[in-house]
C-alpha cells in the first residue's frame, strides 16, 4: 500500500496489521530519527528508511516463527561449537552518514563479539561496531531495498530467507553483495543446509527438527 505522510508516524503504525506494509515518500531524515527515538523498543513493527521512503512492516505470527527458529539454529551453533555469538535482534541501525535505517529480523556479532554494544539504545554508526550478520525474512514483504542499505553499514553478511530458500551474502571489496555458499561467520553453516532445517520446521515438530540440528552438528563439528 501506498500514501503520502502527513506525519504524525506515531499515530500511523498503529494501523499497520500483521503481514502488512505501508510505505510513504517524502519522509525527512530529522522525522524518522523522532519517531525512532520516541517509539524504541516500544512496537514489534520493522521499519526502514531510505531516501526518503519508510516502510512500516507489521509482523505476523509465520513470519515470528520462522525468525525464532532461526535464531535457535544460531544458539546451537554457538554452544555447541563454543563460538562466541552476541545476539542483538531487531536492534534499530542508523547510519547519520548515509542517512539511512533499518531493522533486521535477527542480527549477531561473531567476529566482533568482543565490540558488541551492551547499552539500551539503537545503534549509531558514528559511534558503534555494525553486527556481522543481518537477517530477513521475507515471508510477507520483499527485502530489495536492504541490500544498499546494509551495505552502507559495512556489514560483511546478509542472510536473507525467502520461505522456501535461505541465501547468503557476503559484502564485497566493491561494496556489492555476492552469493557465497556458506556463513564467513559460521562457517559450518551453508545455504543449503540452513534451507532445509528452516523449511522443515515450518511441516515438521520444531522440537525434533532441532533435536536433528543438534546431532547433525554434533557429527560434523
Amino acid at each position: 500500500m501506498t500514501t503520502t505522510p502527513t506525519l504524525n508516524l506515531t499515530e500511523l503504525i498503529k494501523n499497520v496489521a500483521p503481514n502488512e506494509t505501508k510505505t510513504f515518500y517524502g519522509v525527512s531524515w530529522e522525522d524518522y530519527l523522532n519517531f525512532t527515538r520516541t517509539n524504541l523498543n516500544r512496537t514489534n513493527h520493522k521499519i526502514t528508511y531510505h531516501r526518503g521512503i519508510l516502510k512500516i512492516m507489521g509482523q505476523g505470527f509465520k513470519h515470528e516463527n520462522i525468525s525464532r527458529f532461526l535464531h535457535d539454529l544460531v544458539r546451537l551453533v554457538s554452544l555447541i561449537l563454543q563460538i562466541k555469538v552476541i545476539p542483538s535482534g531487531s536492534m534499530t541501525l542508523i547510519s547519520h552518514k548515509a542517512r539511512k535505517g533499518a531493522d533486521p529480523d535477527e542480527s549477531y556479532y561473531v567476529q566482533n563479539a568482543h565490540l558488541a554494544s551492551f547499552k539500551r539504545e539503537l545503534f549509531d554508526d558514528e559511534t558503534d561496531t555494525p553486527p556481522d550478520i543481518v537477517v530477513e525474512i521475507d515471508e510477507t514483504h520483499k527485502s530489495d531495498d536492504k541490500f544498499e542499505i546494509y551495505a552502507a553499514f559495512g556489514i560483511r553478511e546478509f542472510w536473507l530467507y525467502d520461505g522456501e530458500l535461505m541465501r547468503i551474502f557476503e559484502l564485497s571489496e566493491t561494496g556489492e553483495y555476492l552469493l557465497s555458499e556458506n556463513s564467513l561467520a559460521l562457517p559450518i553453516l551453508t545455504a543449503e543446509v540452513l534451507t532445509d532445517f528452516l523449511n522443515r520446521s515450518q511441516t515438521e515438530d520444531q522440537f525434533q527438527v532441532l533435536n536433528d540440528f543438534q546431532t547433525w552438528l554434533q557429527e560434523n563439528k
